[in-house]
This record gives C-alpha cells, sequence and structure tokens, in this order.
C-alpha cells in the first residue's frame, strides 16, 4: 500500500501564498473549478483548498461553484423500467435548500461550498450554482429555469461583476463559462436539449419542464471532439491567462469576460454546421 507521507503535503498557508502569486485578490469573485487530489495531501482536509481561498479573497470577495444535484434524473429515460420506478418511488424532488450538490461529476468542495455557512444556492433544477461571500446573493438569486446560462444568470452575473474563473488542476474541458457563451453566441443552428426535472414545490413534487441549448452533446459541429477544451487551451496560451501552479496542480486564473468574449469568437470561426443526426 502506498505510504501517504510519500505524497507531496500541502498547508493552508503554501495554498494562500501560491494563491496570491498566481494573482487571486482580495474582494475578487470568482468561479472555481477544481481537483482534489491534483493538489496534493492536504494538512487538515479537502476543505482546507476553500479556507485558503476565503484567506485571500477577504470578507469582501465571492466564490462560486458549479453545485448541480447529486442523483437528478438527467437520464431517466435511458434507464431500465425498474430503475426509473425505483427512482420515482423514492428519490426526493429538487430542492435548492437541501438537495446534495453532485460531488461525484464535479468535485467534493461543491458540496463543502453548499454547506458553508452564509452560502446562497440558485434554483436551477440541475445547474444550479452555490456561493459564499460578499455578492453571493446577487449571484444566485436569479437562474432562468430555460436557457438557463444567459445573460441574467449566475454565469451572466459573474461577467458582469468583472470575474474571474480559478482553475487548480482540473481539466480545461470543464470550463463551465463557456456555456453562457453558447448561449449568447450567434450562429445558424444551434442544437436544443429538453428534458423535465422535479422541484419541490408548496411542499409537493412538481414536474417541470426544461429547455436550453444542448449542454451535453453540444450546439454544434465545430470540427473537434471537444471543443471546451480546445478553447481552454486556446485562451490559456493568450497574454490574459494567468498560469502557475497551486500546491501541485496546474492552475489557471482566466478573466470570465474575457474567457466569454474569446469563445464566442472561437466558435464563430470554427463553426462547421448542425451536428449530424444519429437517427
Amino acid at each position: 500500500m502506498q505510504d501517504e507521507t510519500a505524497k507531496p503535503v500541502v498547508v493552508r498557508s503554501q495554498l494562500g501564498a501560491d494563491l496570491r502569486r498566481l494573482g487571486l485578490r482580495a474582494g475578487d469573485t470568482v468561479l472555481l473549478h477544481v481537483s482534489v487530489k491534483s493538489i496534493g495531501w492536504m494538512v487538515g482536509g479537502p476543505q482546507v483548498v476553500l479556507k485558503a481561498i476565503f484567506d485571500v479573497l477577504t470578507a469582501e470577495g465571492t466564490l462560486m461553484m458549479l453545485a448541480s444535484w447529486e442523483g437528478n434524473p438527467y437520464e431517466l429515460d435511458e434507464w431500465s423500467d425498474e430503475e426509473q420506478q425505483r427512482w420515482l418511488d423514492e428519490c426526493p424532488p429538487f430542492d435548492p435548500e437541501t438537495s446534495p450538490a453532485d460531488h461525484r461529476e464535479l468535485s467534493i468542495l461543491a458540496e463543502y461550498l453548499r454547506t458553508w455557512e452564509g452560502a446562497q444556492r440558485s434554483t436551477h433544477p440541475l445547474a444550479s450554482f452555490v456561493a459564499v461571500g460578499h455578492k453571493a446573493t446577487w449571484l444566485t438569486e436569479v437562474h432562468p429555469r430555460h436557457y438557463g446560462f444567459g445573460v441574467d444568470s449566475p454565469l451572466g452575473r459573474l461577467c458582469a461583476a468583472d470575474g474571474r474563473v480559478l482553475v487548480l488542476g482540473a481539466p480545461l474541458s470543464n470550463l463551465t463559462l463557456v456555456h453562457h457563451a453558447e448561449q449568447l453566441v450567434e450562429l445558424p443552428s444551434k442544437q436544443l436539449d429538453q428534458y423535465q426535472m422535479p422541484i419541490l414545490q408548496a411542499g409537493k413534487t412538481v414536474w417541470v419542464d426544461v429547455e436550453e441549448f444542448d449542454t451535453t452533446d453540444g450546439i454544434a459541429d465545430f470540427g473537434v471532439e471537444d471543443y471546451f477544451l480546445e478553447i481552454g487551451r486556446a485562451f490559456a496560451a493568450t497574454a490574459n491567462a494567468r498560469k502557475g501552479t497551486v500546491g501541485e496542480a496546474q492552475a489557471y486564473l482566466f478573466p470570465a469576460d474575457g474567457l466569454k468574449s474569446f469563445a464566442i469568437e472561437w466558435m464563430q470561426q470554427h463553426y462547421r454546421g448542425p451536428l449530424p443526426d444519429e437517427d
């Protein structure tokens, strides 16, 4: 068995120093993407990453993460009849106050942040965001159910607040802000997605319709397998991107509005047409 002490040991003060060196500042409004294991063995556990970020941001700053919803039924139609019925019989509806963040698909820190003192969460049943700090309520208080990555959404407000995107060891293919660019980019055709989600309303389960641009399979054909990754790599190579190391993790700090504009231009330049019909 691997000796845990052989792993790089990372402490809170080191993380804070690394984040400041990267360019994170007091008062920043930040969207975080993180792979905890890439940072190293943290003295105090994974929550030390959040504590170090808050040390740098101070009470005037704000930290936000995509939370989504653990156990959501987005792929319900693909399950067997027995599995569908089992889920429908016992899974509670989405409640922004209590539904756990999807830490399996995202990060365990999304659930830590959801339960942090003062945390605020948006109400979208599949794409909720959670935020803590000075602008947390403003970032999350509006989240349209349909086309939930637009101007008046947590991502749109992040850009309006001159916010930043902090990536700590996470793949650049995970840049959620590109969904905001997908919403805004003008293309001849964009793939749509329609689904239903159960939400809690007045103590009862209500199934609601949701329509948005397709954030799962993509909005169009751009000639590459993973256009989020291509956009992330291309933007990381520009002068607007700050690059460094936080703990043992490759880290980036991007201006949110700059990334949005870059992604829109990239998609317009690489657009090849609608996605092929798989049927």
